[in-house]
């Protein structure tokens, strides 16, 4: 005895079933309520068993395999390239869009975290092709937004970087190309599936979303999002500064953007915000500007990630020295601050913080 089905229309084009909400899922495939359990089997095979087609969910009837095989798809990118440093072993990997569009991801080493557990896997996803938020330092701010990706697109990253490494990704950072919450629909049902315990089961601390503070969806992913880690791009101590170097991000003012950060770490549970802070020789880097970024963190639960500059061709900025950076650090250590220098990876192939853009990144 076969499963009833709804027959599809013949002229119905192909969609991405990553695209619709798992609780919608026994609808689309035209399942009868009797045969909801159907839908549970295909989201085993999807996420469990990384079926790429219909054809490969075995245990289920043909002729539902069939149609839905005509009406939807469960890819929706494809590797174009990918390039590998020789320094520390980070790669950067281009996947090629139905659209044509090309989107930036990179695979990081795992090495241990900052609570001491064994070494993870990395991967950061890119939400845009493109950037529509022009920081100044940025080589995606100088590469023109095309469009947002969609749901199934930046989950796909994760089931293609897994699958060429051969490596199980266990940190998942929203920092590659694209400001996420302008694309927050899609970021959301992302973040709602990377952290479903039927589908990627991620933990809240091994999922982090980084934002150059859009206030009004920072309050409303607060709201009704799943528990992930926030990075803030603050890059500045004062609006003056951040004007400059982050003009659209910086309608909204520090201080609305840090009342965010605080109304966003009580929803999530107390959970951890972190101030991205990009050291740029003779414009941020004064022991004048820690000072002022240590009174704007001082008593709160937060922790400053300072990123050494990493260099983009035809841009006059240049990273901090060391010495520079190391005081700047030591006066927020010494303010009560939570403080980490980030270790620039991926430098060679342009893969690191502020690298991932240029033209040969959207084609």
């Amino acid at each position: 005895m076969t499963d009833p089905i709804e027959p599809a229309a013949p002229d119905a084009e192909r969609k991405a079933l990553l695209d619709i909400p798992f609780g919608e899922w026994f609808r689309a495939l035209s399942l009868t309520p009797a045969l909801t359990y159907r839908a549970r089997q295909v989201q085993e095979w999807v996420f469990l068993k990384r079926a790429k087609t219909f054809s490969e969910m075995t245990n289920l009837p043909a002729a539902l395999r069939e149609d839905w095989e005509k009406r939807f798809t469960l890819r929706t990118l494809v590797l174009d390239h990918r390039e590998a440093s020789t320094v520390d072993g980070t790669e950067r990997l281009f996947f090629r869009a139905a659209d044509g569009v090309l989107i930036p991801a990179v695979f990081l080493p795992g090495r241990p975290d900052d609570d001491g557990e064994p070494a993870r896997y990395s991967l950061c996803l890119s939400t845009q092709a493109g950037c529509a938020w022009a920081c100044v330092f940025c080589a995606s701010g100088r590469t023109p937004f095309q469009r947002n990706l969609t749901a199934a697109e930046i989950i796909d990253q994760v089931f293609l970087a897994e699958e060429l490494t051969g490596k199980r990704i266990g940190n998942l950072l929203f920092m590659g190309m694209g400001e996420p919450l302008a694309n927050y629909d899609n970021v959301l049902a992302s973040l709602r599936a990377f952290r479903s315990p039927l589908a990627f089961n991620i933990g809240a601390r091994h999922l982090t979303l980084s934002t150059c503070g859009l206030v009004p969806q920072m309050l409303k992913l607060a709201d009704e999002g799943p528990k992930i880690n926030l990075a803030i791009s603050l890059h500045a101590a004062d609006d003056e500064t951040r004007a400059k170097l982050l003009p659209k991000a910086s309608h909204w003012p520090i201080k609305e953007v840090l009342k965010a950060a605080w109304v966003f770490q009580k929803g999530m549970g107390d959970g951890r915000v972190t101030f991205e802070y990009i050291m740029l020789k003779g414009i941020n880097d004064s022991e004048r500007e820690a000072q002022r970024l240590s009174n704007l963190l001082r008593e709160k639960k937060a922790w400053v990630n300072l990123i050494v500059y990493n260099p983009v061709p035809e841009l006059p900025y240049q990273p901090s020295d060391e010495a520079v950076v190391r005081a700047f650090e030591k006066v927020l250590v010494d303010r009560g601050i939570f403080v980490r220098v980030r270790k620039p990876q991926g430098r060679d192939i342009s893969a690191g913080c502020g690298q991932l853009g240029g033209p040969q990144a959207v084609l």
